[in-house]
């Protein structure tokens, strides 16, 4: 009987399964967060934008949070102003991690001058600081989804294709490579059917950071003011900070909920590349 059979069927050891167990434990607070962010809007009928109470009201009599420094309801705000946060970083990853993809693989595997271009534009952007170029593009087309999106994807796109790139390279002169080039296959379908399978790991591994990179990026926007007078968790920790010391949870609980999506989205794209990879 083949060994990687038996392999397979002698159920995992106690140790591998508590170091699964432990691993869901430390993802199920960014579930538990992202959840409340997709689903908040539909968990109140309260106009987050209404006064309630005088500013900087400590928790308690109806105000599990406390009200904010204009004495808006800050649980209301924290249930309404994250979905931004969760559609419009994981919209933004997933087309950086394609146009990479993309662009690195066939560098990788075409070589010669498009190589080459693609090398210097990525060496090009990568020098650019992601908040800075978010800035200017801000500034120049004003703040919309688009906007942030586009933010993301200039910024992460270099460092996604140096991440296919660097895998193409090594796996491009494999036999299954060059058996496939001696049936006369296309490169298109080379790169799609031989390469791309064989560099998901690298890319699943990497998307993690592009992930949290991207919810910082659009956390960064309503911080800094940019955006719609509407709630979001970034504008909740600027509007609140003067006040923190009278009631902090204007600035603690989204600061909690972006630190853990972030940390939670990179930790399970990480588990998800491992198991792809094994």
């Amino acid at each position: 009987m083949n060994e990687s059979i038996l392999t397979r069927a002698v159920p995992p050891a106690p140790a591998v399964r508590r170091h699964r167990l432990v691993g869901i434990l430390f993802l199920l607070p960014g579930l538990a967060v992202a959840a409340l962010a997709i689903a908040g809007p539909w968990l109140t009928s309260a106009d987050p934008s209404l006064i309630v109470a005088p500013p900087y009201t400590e928790a308690g009599g109806g105000l599990p949070l406390g009200a904010d420094a204009t004495g808006r309801d800050v649980w209301v705000r924290m249930l309404t102003g994250g979905r931004p946060l969760i559609v419009i970083p994981v919209v933004a990853t997933v087309l950086t991690a394609v146009l990479g993809t993309a662009l690195g693989a066939a560098a990788g595997y075409l070589g010669g001058w498009f190589d080459a271009v693609v090398s210097r534009f990525d060496a090009l952007f990568l020098a650019f600081p992601p908040i800075l170029a978010m800035l200017i593009l801000l500034n120049g087309w004003g703040y919309s989804t688009a906007t942030l999106i586009a933010a993301v994807v200039i910024t992460g796109v270099p460092f996604v294709s140096r991440v296919a790139r660097a895998a193409t390279v090594q796996i491009v002169h494999s036999g299954f490579v060059d058996a496939a080039v001696a049936l006369g296959d296309s490169s298109f379908s080379i790169l799609l059917r031989e390469i791309l399978p064989n560099i998901v790991r690298p890319i699943l591994a990497d998307a993690g950071t592009r992930l949290a990179i991207a919810i910082t990026l659009t956390a960064s926007a309503g911080f800094l003011g940019f955006g719609p007078d509407a709630p979001n968790w970034g504008a909740m920790i600027s509007e609140n900070m003067e006040g923190i010391t009278l009631t902090p949870w204007g600035v603690v609980a989204p600061a909690i909920g972006l630190a853990v999506l972030a940390v939670s989205t990179n930790l399970a794209l990480d588990r998800l590349a491992g198991k792809i990879g094994s």
